[in-house]
């Protein structure tokens, strides 16, 4: 569990840990150089169960915190809480009954996320409907079944986090990259390779909560300006690791393209984030000579997509003349003209 300054919800995530059914457990503390109570909360837990381990460190960011935690696990299996979720009652019980079953590779868990106030009272309880996504428990009894359902994993989002259980052998082999907000993701698509058998629990096991304030969010409502390299790394890696494995067929293609012109949109409406200093002008030139670059093209046009990736351009740039204004005399003032004549195109 790594935590930063989260004396407020980081003993309440603690608690759905120790109280689990399942006894046999040991809990790594990362404090990420925490500079209010959370330092003493933490010793305070350590010496009141003997399960708990504490890591008292200087700031390195969640990633960081994520690695040194891995690498001092004893555990044969390792499953990651954020220091503001909570791990749902009986789950680590029935991960272990699977592990007893099935010994996996890594156990696949559902996380729904909730919309809820500052004091962590549900406000929409898996507003994304993420628990119907998963119909029933699923076991890959070999890297050819598992590599087979690699697109499910994707398209059902399971491979998008880090709550997962993995297997240590297999954890401690990679790290997590520190200077991105989705190495998560990245970090999945890592260890891909390296799993001969996986399991998929339809139970839900973990509770992530998004919180009505942005400040409060780590990534939600926030502009990085890395976005369209990061999202171009997920899209790239997961081709050449499907390209690998034989399976980079039209479905995957189409799959892939799909989902990349989806987080195109993703990385047009950050522009529009409190967090991005850019002026007008400064975001016009990032979409044209940084957003629309060779891989977005070629995806569109070998997938067929092209309409969608104009769609998506003239939809992002539209949002941004909607809050702001361009003015004629701009070297750039064409693009709002053209936008302004492409949408009344369209209307026709």
């Amino acid at each position: 569990m790594p935590v930063y300054n989260n004396e407020r919800y980081f003993p309440m995530a603690v608690q759905s840990v120790l109280s689990q059914e399942y006894k046999d457990l040991e809990l790594i503390i990362i404090d990420d150089g925490s500079t209010d109570k959370t330092p003493e909360i933490a010793d305070l837990i350590a010496k009141e169960d003997r399960r708990v381990r504490v890591v008292h460190q200087k700031n390195q960011w969640i990633y960081a915190s994520l690695n040194n935690g891995i690498q001092i696990a004893k555990g044969n299996y390792i499953y990651i809480v954020n220091s503001d979720d909570r791990l749902r009652p009986g789950s680590l019980k029935n991960m272990a009954e699977i592990v007893e079953c099935f010994y996996p590779d890594v156990i696949w868990t559902k996380v729904l996320t909730h919309k809820c106030d500052d004091n962590q009272r549900i406000i929409e309880y898996d507003y994304s409907n993420f628990d119907n996504k998963i119909e029933r428990d699923m076991l890959f009894e070999n890297a050819d079944a598992f590599r087979d359902n690699w697109i499910f994993l994707n398209k059902s989002s399971l491979m998008n986090n880090q709550v997962n259980l993995y297997k240590r052998s297999i954890a401690q082999k990679y790290k997590f990259r520190n200077d991105i907000y989705g190495a998560d993701r990245l970090y999945n698509i890592n260890i891909a390779s390296e799993i001969s058998s996986a399991f998929v629990m339809k139970e839900a096991v973990y509770d992530h909560f998004n919180y009505e304030s942005d400040e409060m969010n780590v990534s939600i409502g926030k502009y990085y300006g890395y976005e369209h390299e990061m999202f171009n790394l997920f899209y790239n890696e997961n081709r050449l690791l499907l390209s690998d494995w034989n399976r980079l067929d039209n479905e995957a293609l189409s799959y892939l393209a799909s989902a990349r012109l989806r987080e195109l949109s993703i990385e047009l409406r950050s522009l529009n984030n409190k967090g991005c200093v850019l002026s007008l002008e400064e975001k016009i030139e990032k979409i044209f000579n940084s957003f629309l670059d060779k891989d977005i093209y070629e995806l569109a046009e070998e997938s067929g997509k092209l309409e969608e990736l104009e769609a998506r351009v003239l939809s992002g740039m539209r949002e941004l003349f909607i809050k702001e204004t361009l003015s004629p005399q701009s070297n750039l003032y064409f693009s709002y003209e053209l936008i302004d004549s492409l949408l009344k195109r369209r209307l026709c």
